[in-house]
């Protein structure tokens, strides 16, 4: 019986430690159709004022470059992107909101559209130990 307590206290501990979440990444495409790319200016009043009003717990994002190749032109096309990272549970709220951003930017920016990545992440935060 002690074995069976200490074996659901460590799983209890690690369930609690090491959750289970939903990682979720937006391509955010920052040419615009008519010439012109989204500036860090407009990039920052759209992440302030958007994408923390449905995330304020927190969220990461970095400069990237997307890369295509043309179908017309045969041409490679480099874009400079912005992708955040979202961590939580996966809920229907989550989801929507994640499709309200993305929708939002495309509209504002005219964005033809926002790339969405899901995947499962066990994560956890590493602190000082006493």
């Amino acid at each position: 019986m002690k074995q069976l307590l200490s074996l659901a206290a460590v799983t209890c501990l690690c369930l609690t430690s090491c959750a289970s979440y939903q990682r979720s990444d937006l391509y955010f495409g920052r040419n615009i159709p008519d010439g012109g790319t989204v500036s860090e200016q407009q990039w920052k009043q759209f992440s302030d004022s958007v994408i923390s009003a449905y995330f304020p717990e927190g969220y990461t994002e970095w400069d990237a470059s997307g890369r295509w190749k043309d179908t017309k032109t045969r041409e490679t096309i480099t874009e400079p992107t912005k992708v955040v990272t979202f961590l939580g549970k996966k809920t229907r709220q989550r989801n929507a909101a994640l499709d309200t951003i993305a929708q939002s930017y495309r509209r504002t920016f005219r964005q033809q559209s926002v790339l969405r990545t899901d995947m499962k992440a066990k994560t956890r935060f590493i602190g000082q130990t006493p």
